[in-house]
């Protein structure tokens, strides 16, 4: 770290004096071998200017320049630990464990916020102290930091959340670094599950909204999502594959509050997507007859009547019933 950002960081915390009037705000970062874009990660928490600010670092043990880029921070730092770890999820839980904030977010180690973005959400949970969830504007960036996109979430309610197939893969979805939750969130629902690899965060939003957790949002720039080559989201197929595994009991439980057509149509969807495609695609790579191909079908809708609520089946039985024809 250069003496120019040093002096900046000093000089813009020499103004602060903790006030019991700004909540506590806790930020998470979990990191592995991200020495080439943490520093900027950190200058984006610390040079916040907020007055009280908790930042936990979970470092998993990384072998590249990490530790000393911490290190040159660790003043700014409440707490921070490089040992080995169970993978991200397990070291967002050891951050969320220490974490006494009001208001809490984690932050990847090459994502970053964006001036003001602290005050912002501050402000927010003081006008609406009943938020338990609060997401503003993601600016999607390359690896250099250049602005590529934007997304802002739509969301408010459960059977939102738990529509992938018009709602959260229709460009109304949160992206995890603009997302902010409040403690009580937190003592309701509890800590991430480890054994997802790709979507815990969906899943932390899903389990928010179960138990009627408020959503807000701020109409703002808060943070940047960095698309680098090596991120998990890059593995498309298995992150739907763990959103698919994440909803499928959510939809058949009945004592969730979901309107009964809803329920009807993402189970339909869901069925679609999981069962019936992949029955398409067994009997192409079987080479199967059109009479087979049909006598399955038939079948496949008397075990899954749900199948009827799903658009995407009706476009797939005439798109069958056309090659027979045609």
């Amino acid at each position: 770290m250069n003496n120019e950002i040093l002096s900046e960081i000093n000089t813009n915390s020499s103004k602060l004096i903790s006030d019991v009037t700004f909540p506590r705000i806790t930020i998470i970062t979990p990191s592995y071998n991200q020495g080439h874009f943490i520093e900027e990660t950190i200058r984006s928490v610390v040079t916040q200017d907020y007055p009280n600010l908790e930042y936990i670092i979970i470092d998993g043990g990384s072998r590249d320049n990490t530790v000393e880029i911490i290190q040159q921070y660790e003043k700014f730092i409440t707490y921070w630990v490089s040992e080995p770890d169970n993978g991200q999820t397990h070291a967002i839980n050891k951050g969320l464990a220490k974490a006494t904030g009001e208001i809490i977010a984690y932050l990847n180690s090459d994502d970053y916020y964006l001036p003001g973005t602290f005050f912002k959400v501050a402000e927010y949970f003081r006008q609406f102290p009943d938020t338990d969830l609060l997401n503003g504007r993601c600016r999607y960036v390359n690896e250099q930091g250049k602005k590529i996109g934007d997304q802002f979430g739509n969301i408010e309610k459960l059977e939102e959340i738990l529509d992938l197939w018009g709602v959260w893969w229709r460009k109304r979805q949160f992206v995890q670094p603009e997302v902010f939750w409040s403690r009580k969130a937190t003592e309701k629902v509890g800590f991430f599950k480890e054994e997802l690899n790709y979507v815990m965060d969906y899943d932390y939003w899903c389990r928010i909204l179960q138990v009627n957790g408020i959503v807000g949002k701020i109409d703002a720039e808060l943070t940047c999502f960095r698309f680098t080559s090596t991120q998990k989201s890059n593995h498309s197929i298995k992150v739907a594959e763990e959103l698919l595994g994440v909803v499928q009991p959510l939809l058949w439980n009945k004592s969730l509050k979901i309107s009964l057509i809803k329920r009807l149509l993402l189970q339909g969807n869901w069925l679609y997507q999981s069962i019936f495609l992949k029955e398409v695609e067994n009997s192409v790579i079987q080479r199967h007859s059109q009479v087979i191909r049909w006598v399955k079908l038939f079948l496949i809708l008397m075990r899954y009547p749900q199948l009827i609520f799903a658009s995407s089946f009706y476009k797939r039985v005439y798109q069958i019933f056309m090659c027979k024809f045609s």
